[in-house]
Protein backbone atom coordinates (compact mmCIF):
# COMPACT_ATOMS: atom_id res chain seq x y z
CA UNK A 1 0.00 0.00 0.00
CA UNK A 2 2.79 2.19 1.18
CA UNK A 3 4.27 1.70 -2.52
CA UNK A 4 0.83 2.62 -4.44
CA UNK A 5 0.58 5.97 -2.40
CA UNK A 6 4.51 7.18 -3.22
CA UNK A 7 3.67 6.26 -6.73
CA UNK A 8 0.29 8.37 -6.88
CA UNK A 9 2.11 11.42 -5.18
CA UNK A 10 5.32 11.39 -7.70
CA UNK A 11 2.45 10.86 -10.56
CA UNK A 12 0.50 13.81 -9.44
CA UNK A 13 3.40 15.90 -8.54
CA UNK A 14 5.36 15.70 -12.09
CA UNK A 15 1.77 15.99 -13.92
CA UNK A 16 2.28 19.84 -11.52
CA UNK A 17 5.97 20.29 -12.79
CA UNK A 18 9.24 19.46 -11.56
CA UNK A 19 9.91 16.87 -8.66
CA UNK A 20 13.10 15.55 -7.29
CA UNK A 21 13.36 11.87 -6.25
CA UNK A 22 15.64 10.39 -4.53
CA UNK A 23 16.18 7.04 -4.09
CA UNK A 24 17.95 5.81 -1.06
CA UNK A 25 17.06 2.12 -1.59
CA UNK A 26 17.32 1.39 -5.58
CA UNK A 27 13.81 0.52 -5.54
CA UNK A 28 12.75 2.82 -8.13
CA UNK A 29 11.19 1.42 -10.76
CA UNK A 30 10.81 3.46 -14.38
CA UNK A 31 7.95 0.86 -15.74
CA UNK A 32 5.84 1.15 -12.76
CA UNK A 33 6.61 5.20 -12.92
CA UNK A 34 5.29 5.12 -16.74
CA UNK A 35 2.18 3.47 -15.42
CA UNK A 36 1.41 5.76 -12.13
CA UNK A 37 1.95 8.71 -14.34
CA UNK A 38 -0.14 7.65 -17.40
CA UNK A 39 -3.01 6.66 -14.92
CA UNK A 40 -2.88 10.06 -13.10
CA UNK A 41 -2.87 11.81 -16.16
CA UNK A 42 -6.58 9.93 -16.70
CA UNK A 43 -6.92 9.41 -20.45
CA UNK A 44 -6.27 13.32 -20.53
CA UNK A 45 -4.42 14.62 -23.61
CA UNK A 46 -1.81 15.43 -21.41
CA UNK A 47 1.68 14.75 -23.00
CA UNK A 48 2.97 11.64 -21.10
CA UNK A 49 6.62 11.93 -22.45
CA UNK A 50 6.96 15.55 -21.13
CA UNK A 51 5.31 14.78 -17.89
CA UNK A 52 8.23 12.18 -17.06
CA UNK A 53 10.78 14.51 -18.32
CA UNK A 54 10.06 16.47 -14.85
CA UNK A 55 10.85 13.59 -12.91
CA UNK A 56 14.62 14.51 -11.76
CA UNK A 57 15.85 11.10 -10.79
CA UNK A 58 19.33 10.27 -8.45
CA UNK A 59 20.36 7.08 -6.34
CA UNK A 60 22.65 6.19 -3.66
CA UNK A 61 23.82 3.17 -2.82
CA UNK A 62 25.31 3.50 0.22
CA UNK A 63 24.33 5.89 2.80
CA UNK A 64 27.80 7.69 2.83
CA UNK A 65 26.31 8.33 -0.58
CA UNK A 66 23.18 9.87 0.72
CA UNK A 67 24.86 12.19 2.62
CA UNK A 68 26.50 13.40 -0.40
CA UNK A 69 23.48 13.41 -2.78
CA UNK A 70 21.43 15.51 -0.16
CA UNK A 71 24.51 17.86 0.25
CA UNK A 72 25.02 18.77 -3.43
CA UNK A 73 20.79 18.94 -3.86
CA UNK A 74 20.37 22.58 -4.04
CA UNK A 75 18.18 24.24 -2.30
CA UNK A 76 15.07 25.31 -4.96
CA UNK A 77 10.97 25.92 -5.39
CA UNK A 78 10.95 21.97 -6.51
CA UNK A 79 9.61 18.88 -4.60
CA UNK A 80 11.61 16.34 -3.17
CA UNK A 81 11.13 12.94 -2.20
CA UNK A 82 13.01 10.20 -0.41
CA UNK A 83 12.14 7.18 -1.26
CA UNK A 84 13.11 4.11 0.96
CA UNK A 85 15.69 6.68 3.15
CA UNK A 86 16.61 4.30 5.98
CA UNK A 87 17.24 1.40 3.34
CA UNK A 88 21.31 1.83 3.39
CA UNK A 89 21.77 2.89 6.93
CA UNK A 90 20.99 -0.89 8.32
CA UNK A 91 24.40 -1.68 6.53
CA UNK A 92 26.30 -4.28 8.94
CA UNK A 93 29.57 -2.52 6.80
CA UNK A 94 28.55 0.41 9.01
CA UNK A 95 28.41 1.15 12.63
CA UNK A 96 25.33 1.47 14.16
CA UNK A 97 26.85 5.15 15.46
CA UNK A 98 28.11 6.18 12.29
CA UNK A 99 25.00 5.27 10.48
CA UNK A 100 23.34 7.81 13.34
CA UNK A 101 25.85 10.13 12.75
CA UNK A 102 25.54 10.08 8.62
CA UNK A 103 21.04 9.99 9.58
CA UNK A 104 21.28 13.13 11.24
CA UNK A 105 23.39 14.78 8.51
CA UNK A 106 20.84 14.19 5.93
CA UNK A 107 18.19 15.51 8.37
CA UNK A 108 19.82 18.62 8.21
CA UNK A 109 19.80 18.42 4.52
CA UNK A 110 16.25 17.57 4.35
CA UNK A 111 15.56 20.52 6.87
CA UNK A 112 17.40 22.93 4.53
CA UNK A 113 15.31 21.70 1.72
CA UNK A 114 12.20 21.87 3.08
CA UNK A 115 12.72 25.92 3.72
CA UNK A 116 11.94 26.31 -0.32
CA UNK A 117 9.65 23.46 -1.11
CA UNK A 118 7.83 20.23 0.46
CA UNK A 119 10.28 17.59 1.09
CA UNK A 120 8.67 13.65 1.77
CA UNK A 121 10.94 10.79 2.85
CA UNK A 122 9.06 6.97 2.78
CA UNK A 123 10.96 4.86 5.22
CA UNK A 124 10.33 1.40 6.24
CA UNK A 125 12.06 -0.10 9.58
CA UNK A 126 15.15 -2.83 9.63
CA UNK A 127 14.27 -5.76 11.22
CA UNK A 128 13.30 -6.07 14.48
CA UNK A 129 16.83 -5.85 16.25
CA UNK A 130 18.81 -3.98 13.99
CA UNK A 131 19.18 -0.06 14.58
CA UNK A 132 15.79 1.17 16.48
CA UNK A 133 17.35 4.41 17.20
CA UNK A 134 17.65 5.53 13.29
CA UNK A 135 13.41 4.85 12.80
CA UNK A 136 13.31 6.82 16.20
CA UNK A 137 15.19 10.00 15.15
CA UNK A 138 13.55 10.62 11.94
CA UNK A 139 10.09 9.84 13.25
CA UNK A 140 11.51 12.39 15.93
CA UNK A 141 12.88 15.13 13.31
CA UNK A 142 9.47 14.59 11.04
CA UNK A 143 7.36 17.44 11.14
CA UNK A 144 4.37 15.35 9.91
CA UNK A 145 4.29 11.56 10.03
CA UNK A 146 1.79 9.22 7.92
CA UNK A 147 1.89 5.30 9.17
CA UNK A 148 0.65 2.57 6.89
CA UNK A 149 -0.55 -0.40 8.18
CA UNK A 150 -1.44 -3.43 6.47
CA UNK A 151 -5.38 -3.47 5.37
CA UNK A 152 -7.16 -6.00 7.21
CA UNK A 153 -10.38 -6.74 5.82
CA UNK A 154 -13.08 -8.04 8.20
CA UNK A 155 -14.54 -11.29 8.10
CA UNK A 156 -18.15 -10.78 6.36
CA UNK A 157 -21.11 -11.42 8.64
CA UNK A 158 -21.87 -15.22 9.91
CA UNK A 159 -25.67 -15.81 8.94
CA UNK A 160 -25.62 -18.59 11.32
Amino acid sequence: AGGAIMWDLIARLACRGAVRLLDGGNRFDVYRCNLAVGHALGGQTGDLPAVLERIRLARAFTCYQLVALLKDTPAEPVPTLVLDLLSTFYDENVSAEESLRLLQKCIAHLQRLNRLAPVAASIRPGPPESRPELLKTMLEAASQVWTLEPHIPKPPPRLF
